[in-house]
C-alpha cells in the first residue's frame, strides 16, 4: 500500500467537509435535488482512497448504499472527516463546529426521539441558528425629493426604522431573511415578499406585500425577518403601517402617523402631529413638540420630556408621563398611571390600578382598584375646580402648598380624614371624622376628594422646588 502524504490527508479532509456541508443545506432547503448520487460516489471514492493509502483501519468506516439520502451521506462524511482530523490535528473551525453538532445535544435528540421524529428533523434542530438561515439581496433604493414631502409605507410585515439626514434624497433598504431550521418552506415564503416603491414629486411611497397563495406567510412569519432601513429630509412626514413588526422613527419635523399590529412603538425627537397605534405592544414617546394620540391594547404607554397636548390609552398596560407641558389625558383598564413633574391640566382614570400625580395645573383623577396619591406643585390661577380625586378600593393622600387659597370637600365611606393645614369649617353640628368641608387661607378653587374604603389625608407640602 502506499504511504499517506499529509498534504493529500488535508485535501481529502477538506473534500469530505465540503460535502458535509453542500449535504446539509441540501436537507435543509431541498436544493440539489437529485444530487444524492454524485456526492454518494465522491464518499466512496474518497473512502476508497484512503484504504489505499493505509490511513483509516479496515472495517472501520463503510461504503453507502445507492439510495442513501442526502442527512446519511453528512453524518458518514462528518464521522470520516472527525477521524482525519484527529490524525492531521488541524486546527480549523469545522471541529469545534463538528463537536457541536454531535456532541451531547445531538446524543439526547437522537437517543430520546429518534422512534418519534424523522430523522431529519432531528438534523435541523441539532444544526445552530446562523447555519440555517438564508438572506435574499438586499432590496436599495435612493430617490431625489424636497424637504416636506410624505413617506408612505404599507407592508404585510416587516420592522420600520426611519431616520433623518441633511438631504434632499429618501434612502430606502429591505433587509430579508428566513430561518429554516424549523420550517424549511419559510426560505420559499421569503422569495414571494413583493416591494414595490413609486415615486412623485417629493412624496415616495411603498407597498410590500406577500404573492403566494392563501396566508402561509403568517403561519411562517416568526422564522421571518424583514427589516426596512429608510433616511429621510428633517423635515418630512411619516404615514408608516404593518403588521408583527416594530415600527421606530427619530428626529423627524413633520406628522408622523404609525401603525402596527403586533409589537412596540418607539418615537423620539418628533416636532408634529403624532398618531400612534399597537394593538400588541408598548410605546414610546421621547421629546417631543406636538399633540400625541397614542393607544395600545395590550402594552404600556411612556411620555417623556414633551410639550402638547396628550391622549393615551390602553387597555392592558400602565401610563406614565413625565416632564411634560400640555393636557394629559389617560385612560386605562388595566394599570397604574403615573404623572412626575408634568404641567398642565391631568384627566386619567384606571379601572385596575393605582395614580400617582406631580403636576402644576388642575386634576381629574379616578380609580376603581387602587389608591391616588397627588402632589400639587402649585395652584393654578383662574380654576374652579383645583383637584377632582375619586377611589374605590384605596385612600386618597394629598400634598398642598401651605399658602394655597382653597375650599375643601372630603368625604370617606369606611375610613377617616385627616389634615395637616388650617381648615376653617363653618360648625353645623358635630364635626365628623369621616367628613371635612371648609376653607383654607380664605378659600379659592376646589379641591373635591372621596374614597370608599379608604382614607383621606391632607398634608403640607413644604419644599416648591421641583425634583
Amino acid at each position: 500500500m502506499e504511504q499517506p502524504r499529509p498534504n493529500e490527508l488535508k485535501a481529502l479532509f477538506h473534500l469530505l467537509e465540503h460535502t458535509a456541508k453542500i449535504t446539509e443545506d441540501a436537507a435543509l432547503t431541498d436544493a440539489f435535488k437529485g444530487g444524492e448520487k454524485r456526492c454518494i460516489s465522491q464518499f466512496n471514492n474518497v473512502l476508497k482512497r484512503l484504504r489505499d493509502l493505509n490511513a483509516v483501519p479496515d472495517g472501520l468506516f463503510e461504503e453507502l448504499a445507492d439510495d442513501a439520502s442526502f442527512g446519511q451521506i453528512g453524518i458518514a462524511c462528518h464521522q470520516l472527516a472527525a477521524y482525519l482530523n484527529e490524525e492531521l490535528d488541524t486546527a480549523t473551525d469545522f471541529k469545534g463546529w463538528f463537536d457541536s453538532f454531535f456532541g451531547k445535544r445531538f446524543m439526547e435528540n437522537l437517543t430520546e426521539e429518534l422512534t418519534d421524529r424523522p430523522f431529519g428533523d432531528l438534523i435541523r434542530r441539532a444544526v445552530p441558528d446562523f447555519l440555517t438561515e438564508t438572506t435574499l439581496e438586499d432590496i436599495t433604493e435612493v430617490f431625489p425629493v424636497a424637504s416636506g414631502g410624505k413617506l408612505t409605507v404599507n407592508t404585510d410585515f416587516g420592522a420600520i426604522d426611519v431616520q433623518s439626514a441633511a438631504q434632499d434624497t429618501v434612502s430606502v433598504r429591505v433587509q430579508r431573511s428566513a430561518q429554516l431550521k424549523a420550517d424549511r418552506r419559510a426560505g420559499e415564503i421569503l422569495k414571494h415578499f413583493d416591494v414595490q416603491m413609486t415615486h412623485e414629486a417629493s412624496d415616495v411611497k411603498i407597498e410590500a406585500e406577500f404573492k403566494g397563495p392563501g396566508k402561509q406567510w403568517k403561519k411562517a412569519q416568526k422564522r421571518l425577518d424583514i427589516q426596512f432601513s429608510i433616511v429621510v429630509p428633517q423635515h418630512y412626514s411619516l404615514d408608516l403601517t404593518t403588521a408583527g413588526a416594530e415600527i421606530s422613527a427619530a428626529d423627524i419635523t413633520g406628522d408622523v402617523n404609525a401603525k402596527t399590529t403586533g409589537s412596540r412603538l418607539r418615537l423620539e425627537n418628533i416636532t408634529g402631529y403624532i398618531d400612534g397605534k399597537t394593538s400588541g405592544g408598548n410605546i414610546d414617546l421621547k421629546a417631543f413638540n406636538g399633540d400625541a394620540n397614542l393607544q395600545t391594547s395590550r402594552g404600556n404607554i411612556t411620555l417623556e420630556t414633551g410639550s402638547g397636548d396628550v391622549d393615551a390609552k390602553t387597555s392592558g398596560g400602565n401610563l406614565q408621563f413625565a416632564n411634560l407641558t400640555g393636557v394629559v389625558n389617560g385612560r386605562t383598564s388595566g394599570g397604574n398611571i403615573t404623572l412626575r413633574r408634568c404641567k398642565g391640566g391631568a384627566d386619567v382614570k384606571t379601572a385596575g390600578g393605582s395614580i400617582e400625580v406631580e403636576n402644576d395645573g388642575p386634576v381629574l383623577a379616578r380609580t376603581t382598584g387602587g389608591s391616588i396619591r397627588c402632589q400639587l406643585q402649585k395652584a393654578a390661577p383662574n380654576q374652579n375646580v383645583l383637584l377632582d380625586l375619586e377611589t374605590m378600593g384605596g385612600g386618597i393622600n394629598v400634598s398642598v402648598v401651605p399658602d394655597i387659597a382653597a375650599t375643601v370637600e372630603a368625604q370617606v365611606l369606611g375610613g377617616t380624614v385627616t389634615t395637616e393645614l388650617p381648615v376653617s369649617v363653618e360648625m353645623r353640628g358635630s364635626v365628623r371624622p369621616n367628613e371635612l368641608q371648609g376653607t383654607i387661607n380664605g378659600g379659592g378653587p376646589l379641591l373635591k376628594l372621596r374614597s370608599i374604603g379608604g382614607n383621606i389625608i391632607l398634608k403640607k407640602k413644604e419644599d416648591e422646588t421641583e425634583v
